[in-house]
């Protein structure tokens, strides 16, 4: 038979005495203050235009192809355009079905602009 023992209760005036439960400790995250652009080295400066150059030249070259694409006219009855996919192996899968051509140049303009506007944030003096 398991017996289970306790430690006896700490009484004081016949009443039990309730241990304390530690008080919760709130830690504050320090924010991080961006350093004065005028306390940065030449070094640094350098740096931050490079990296700043490579984000506008990726930012230009998605507005080129989403230009591109929006020049890309589809007549409703058109069969004479065509989409045309190539994978990495290889492999090609072509179609001049209009409406379908039509939601896969929607989606790229759609997801052209979600990629600008996240490049665009990225853009900071």
């Amino acid at each position: 038979m398991n017996k289970i023992s306790s430690a006896p209760a700490v009484k004081q005036n016949g009443h039990p005495i309730i241990p304390e439960k530690p008080a919760m400790i709130v830690v504050k995250k320090e924010e991080i203050v961006p350093a004065d652009p005028k306390d940065l080295s030449l070094e640094q400066k350098i740096q931050k235009v490079e990296n700043l150059q490579l984000v506008v030249n990726k930012r230009a070259k998605l507005v080129q192809t989403r230009n591109e694409i929006e020049r890309f006219q589809i007549a409703s009855n058109d069969f004479n355009c065509n989409l045309q996919m190539k994978d990495s192996d290889g492999n090609t899968f072509s179609t001049s079905f209009t409406p379908g051509i039509k939601k896969v140049i929607e989606f790229l303009k759609t997801s052209f602009d979600a990629s600008i506007s996240e490049v665009e944030t990225h853009i900071k003096f």
